[in-house]
């Protein structure tokens, strides 16, 4: 397993036994995105390198350096050999940092599991040669990385990953789009978010990006609390962002809670999926090491 440790590198939410589990992770992604640099995904164009694709008949103008003479000396016509060329692949890990992600019914809250998430995505990217930039958002792009694929751009990310603390309120949409704005090239672009406000402006946000030739992943963090209510009696619930207030009967109310907390979930991965996004749903879990890397190869990425 690859060394993880840096005299400059502090973080707690990058877990060795997580990364002993994905170390031959790799991306599964329905199109292939664009690179510049030799890494260890096909590419869509053809070229020039060690990797053989197929033969094709010679036709004029191509260049003659292709041939291959050993299948002229046993048919005796001319066939061009295609090369594959194999590039890195451009990814951009987006966090949701705004205050909602600061909750936990445990002494995990939504946002530690999605700094592990993150960090683990960061490492498994930058250490197979592909290129990552990554930002934090929240009403804005609150951090901005651009995108490298050096060890010192994995340490720096990591780094900010666990010291960029929670807080503010939510415009992941509009912070989405100014990032689409950075992104100059085909990438897969990867957000962490709970998705519990401003959810149907997130999917149109997505829909642009694809739209763009990008592929998403949405990968949803929910405390298992916010899928039910206390049991019996009255609560207060306060809006960790807007500081609203509403009282509910949970006796009564759990049920009908229960039903559109599921359907609003629901709904979430339906929309997305159908435009053609990669979706998982976490549930914070004590176990980490377990749940992460299932979820992940359950979210589209594969183990080779």
């Amino acid at each position: 397993m690859p060394k993880i440790s840096s005299p400059r590198l502090k973080s707690e939410f990058l877990r060795p036994e997580i990364i002993a589990k994905i170390s031959r992770m790799n991306f599964a992604g329905k199109k292939i995105s664009e690179g510049t640099v030799a890494g260890s995904h096909s590419s869509p164009y053809r070229g020039c390198s060690s990797e053989f694709s197929a033969f094709r008949p010679y036709t004029q103008g191509d260049d003659t350096r292709y041939l291959d003479w050993k299948v002229y000396a046993r048919c005796e016509r001319f066939y061009i050999r295609q090369f594959e060329q194999e590039t890195n692949l451009r990814s951009c890990v987006i966090i949701d940092r705004s205050e909602s992600m600061n909750f936990g019914s445990s002494r995990a809250t939504k946002y530690d599991y999605a700094r592990i998430i993150a960090s683990t995505l960061a490492y498994m990217i930058i250490k197979r040669g592909d290129s990552m930039s990554f930002s934090a958002v929240s009403s804005g792009v609150d951090e901005y990385f651009p995108p490298s694929r050096s060890t010192g751009n994995l340490v720096n990310v990591l780094n900010a990953i666990a010291s960029i603390a929670p807080g503010g309120g939510t415009n992941i949409a509009s912070a989405m789009d100014a990032i689409g704005s950075k992104i100059k090239r085909k990438s897969l672009v990867i957000l962490i978010s709970d998705m519990l406000t401003g959810s149907d402006q997130i999917i149109k946000s997505v829909k642009r990006f694809i739209k763009q030739k990008h592929n998403f992943m949405v990968l949803q963090v929910i405390d298992p609390a916010e899928a039910d209510l206390p049991f019996g009696g009255k609560y207060t619930f306060v809006d960790s962002e807007t500081r609203g207030r509403v009282t509910i009967n949970a006796a009564r109310a759990a049920s009908s809670y229960r039903r559109q907390f599921h359907q609003f979930v629901s709904g979430i991965e339906t929309s997305l999926k159908n435009c053609g996004c990669g979706y998982f749903r976490f549930a914070v879990s004590p176990n980490p090491e377990d749940e992460i890397p299932e979820g992940l190869f359950k979210a589209g990425f594969s183990f080779i």
